[in-house]
């Protein structure tokens, strides 16, 4: 993996009360290229799973524009990969805002040996510094609304875990968990099982109008009110 580096000094002007105003950056030095991991990637080893190269995310652009990339994303591990200095502006801002939306991060110092045991620690401690960020600040369980129909015809409302990976690899919850809390679905009432098969025949009628090209019919059934719930433009 080949990486490139360019290093940049922020400049500033001091006010009378003490505080620091940023008046812009400024390029130093030329760019640097180095590269890691190679033919036998011992990174990737360490890690386990598939990357992406090269990746970036919206929130990672949004803040720090061209510098919101990472060297690698592994996926499975749902870790983002840097070659560079674990402790200077750009790499700390990446943790916070990785941190923040639930993903880990580990920096590689540039001139870090390629040894599989130093990088597993060095893995691991990443891995150690998201878990105690994550128990200060607890992610919200993610909850997904499902209806079922149990043994005897009745429809029943359910919410369920949604199923997804952990930092470090694992997964959030497990199917045969999901199987416990749908035993505890609710009773569907008389008018929430007549607003769901409305739903159902409002969700036919819109894929008919859009598979035959022809406008969508919402007819009036009385004065100001409609067969189907749609919310309308104004």
């Amino acid at each position: 993996m080949e990486v490139e580096r360019e290093r940049y000094e922020i400049l500033g002007q001091a006010a009378p009360d003490g505080k620091v105003t940023v008046t812009g950056e400024r390029k130093v030095g030329g760019v640097e290229k180095f590269e890691f991991g190679m033919q036998s990637d011992p990174m990737s080893r360490v890690i386990g799973g598939g990357y992406l190269s090269h990746w970036g995310v919206d929130f990672l652009q949004k803040a720090l524009g061209s510098r919101g990339t990472c060297s690698r994303f592994y996926y499975d591990r749902k870790i983002a990969v840097d070659i560079g200095d674990p402790e200077d502006e750009i790499s700390r801002r990446k943790r916070k805002l990785l941190f923040k939306h639930g993903f880990g991060y580990m920096c590689i110092p540039t001139d870090f040996p390629q040894d599989e045991k130093r990088l597993k620690r060095l893995y691991e401690a990443a891995l150690d510094e998201y878990n105690q960020y994550e128990e200060i600040h607890p992610r919200p369980a993610v909850l997904q609304e499902t209806t079922i129909i149990d043994e005897k015809g009745t429809v029943r409302r359910a919410f369920v875990k949604a199923i997804d990976i952990k930092v470090g690899g694992g997964l959030t919850t497990t199917v045969s968990e999901q199987q416990k809390e749908l035993k505890h679905a609710g009773k569907l009432s008389k008018k929430e099982l007549r607003l769901m098969k409305l739903q159902a025949k409002l969700h036919k009628r819109l894929r008919r109008a859009a598979q035959t090209g022809t406008p969508f019919r919402n007819p009036f059934i009385a004065k100001g009110k409609r067969l189907f719930p749609v919310q309308y433009a104004r």
